[in-house]
């Protein structure tokens, strides 16, 4: 039995919500990391052009940003409030969307959401992948307003292609 929008929505976005968890893991090590180099006794400059201390103290501040960054996202995803579009409703945040293409009739699955872009998410017990995009993505951008039957076209590095917004849910 194939699973309904609602329960596929709340897998997603526990599936979407790990991920950002493990990047914010990975983050968290990295400064930690940089700001032992920063600080370790090997970082003491040797002479004025010895930048190496400098170099870390960057890269633990430019990892603290990327940290409060994927907190917000977190935050932002666990007060995000999931509902199902019916056919006619307008694409809006929370869409999940399926375009077909219209040149060689594949489809490609697209969510909707304020933050956490480019991500690839697997749907439980299918090869389907769902792919998030954020309202400021171009592809988004293109989406946002349209209904179910309606045609976009997006220029690619390859070329125009155009797309059929064929499920809207």
């Amino acid at each position: 039995m194939a699973m309904n929008t609602s329960d596929l929505k709340a897998q997603l976005k526990q599936q979407l919500l790990n991920l950002l968890q493990q990047e914010l893991d990975a983050a968290f090590e990295a400064v930690n990391e940089a700001h032992a180099n920063a600080t370790h006794e090997q970082s003491k400059p040797e002479n004025q052009y010895d930048t190496l201390a400098l170099e870390a103290a960057y890269l633990a501040h430019g990892q603290s940003e990327r940290i409060a960054e994927l907190q917000d996202q977190i935050a932002t995803l666990n007060n995000f409030e999931l509902r199902e579009f019916k056919e006619d409703d307008q694409i809006a945040a929370g869409a999940l969307i399926t375009l077909l293409n219209s040149d060689d009739e594949t489809t490609r699955s697209l969510w909707l959401l304020p933050v956490a872009g480019g991500e690839v998410l697997s749907v439980k017990d299918s090869d389907n992948k769902i792919t998030t995009v954020t309202p400021d993505a171009p592809i988004a951008r293109e989406l946002m307003g349209r209904y179910e039957g309606d045609e976009i076209v997006l220029t690619l590095p390859a070329g125009k292609q155009y797309f059929e917004i064929d499920q809207i849910s």
